[in-house]
This record gives C-alpha cells, sequence and structure tokens, in this order.
C-alpha cells in the first residue's frame, strides 16, 4: 500500500514539474528582456498576455513579427478594439486573439491547439515583443499619454 502511495506522489510530483517547466522558460524570458509583458499558460496549447503597448502598436508589430518569421498569414481580422490573427508555417500554427484593455494595456491570447506546438507561439511571442521593443513602442511612462496631459512642474 505504501508504495503505490509512493508512486502516486512520484507520478503528481513529476505531472506538475511539467507544468511549471511549460510556464518558466516563458514567464523568464519576458523578465530577463525588460519587456513590460505578464504572461500565463493556460493549457490546452493556450496563454494569455498583457502588453504595456498600445492596440495599434501590437497590432503592427505582429504583423512584422509574421513578416519576419516567413510566416503564411491564414487569416487576419483587425477592428478598432480586437483583432485576429492566424499564422502558420509548413507545420505549425497559431491563433492570436489581441484586445485592447485600455490605452496603455493590450491583451493577446495565443493558441496553438492540443497538439501544436507550445515553442512556436512563445517564439512568436518573443518576436512580436522585439519588434515592439525595437521600434520603442513599449510604454515606459504611460502616465503622460493621456491626450493634453502635461508633466507636472516642480
Amino acid at each position: 500500500m505504501r508504495f503505490g502511495v509512493f508512486i502516486a506522489s512520484i507520478i503528481i510530483l513529476v505531472c506538475n514539474l511539467g507544468c511549471v517547466a511549460a510556464v518558466a522558460p516563458n514567464v523568464m524570458s519576458v523578465a530577463a528582456s525588460g519587456a513590460p509583458v505578464a504572461s500565463n499558460h493556460l493549457g490546452g496549447g493556450k496563454a494569455e498576455s498583457f502588453w504595456i503597448a498600445r492596440y495599434d502598436d501590437v497590432i503592427a508589430a505582429t504583423s512584422q513579427a509574421g513578416e519576419a518569421l516567413s510566416l503564411e498569414v491564414k487569416e487576419k481580422k483587425v477592428g478598432k478594439d480586437q483583432a485576429f490573427f492566424r499564422f502558420s508555417s509548413n507545420k505549425e500554427s497559431v491563433d492570436l486573439l489581441i484586445e485592447s484593455r485600455s490605452d496603455t494595456v493590450t491583451y493577446i491570447k495565443f493558441d496553438v491547439g492540443w497538439f501544436g506546438s507550445f515553442a512556436f507561439g512563445r517564439l512568436v511571442g518573443r518576436q512580436i515583443i522585439d519588434e515592439l521593443d525595437e521600434s520603442g513602442s513599449f510604454l515606459e511612462d504611460w502616465k503622460t499619454i493621456k491626450k493634453g496631459a502635461e508633466e507636472p512642474s516642480l
């Protein structure tokens, strides 16, 4: 009986370490870059991220990321506050739902499917971050972006 409990405990531990391993590289790579992005692995081939960047800038960076990675755009729908992209390579694909959450926060939901490569989704996300970083689109001082906002005088 004790041996069965021991084996079950090992299996649970290994399964949980797999979840940590899947999430940790994504969070660590974002943290190491200094990019103002928070990510979460949702399971089932899905992840979500919140970005301190304007919606229009994220849309532009997403298009540039697809071009930089030579991905085929299978579908692209861009609205005022919501966009959808489906990128694919020869064997992989990723769906991106992008939403404006405020003037300074943009949300992206990545979906590679149950059997897709989560690493491919991370690669696309990493390229979007690089495109935003290169264009200087990450908001470092988002308090001053309001129209007509002025710096406080001393």
